[in-house]
């Protein structure tokens, strides 16, 4: 299951690299479930514990969709591209 590699992956990320915040680029997603949704508030969560942040940049039309329709837009920073994400990071 796509959801559970990715919550896998995430987790080890932040475990590694204690101290930094998160930048994920979602160029490449085309569709997000509830279990997605719920990977990236538990992670917001998670990195917000220890003052950190997950920022999310690429998003296309209808992943963006999701996240208002779910009220979630609020929650993370969002940036069009990866270059402006990180100017801001």
């Amino acid at each position: 299951h796509v959801s559970a590699d990715v919550e896998k992956e995430i987790n080890r990320i932040i475990e590694q690299e204690a101290q930094c915040s998160l930048l994920l680029n979602l160029g490449q997603v085309e569709y997000m479930s509830s279990s997605g949704l719920r990977i990236f508030v538990s992670t917001m969560r998670v990195l917000k514990e220890s003052k950190r942040k997950l920022e999310l940049c690429n998003m296309n039309n209808a992943v963006k969709k999701i996240f208002e329709v779910v009220e979630l837009m609020d929650m993370f920073e969002v940036y069009e591209t990866e270059e402006e994400a990180l100017r801001h990071f």
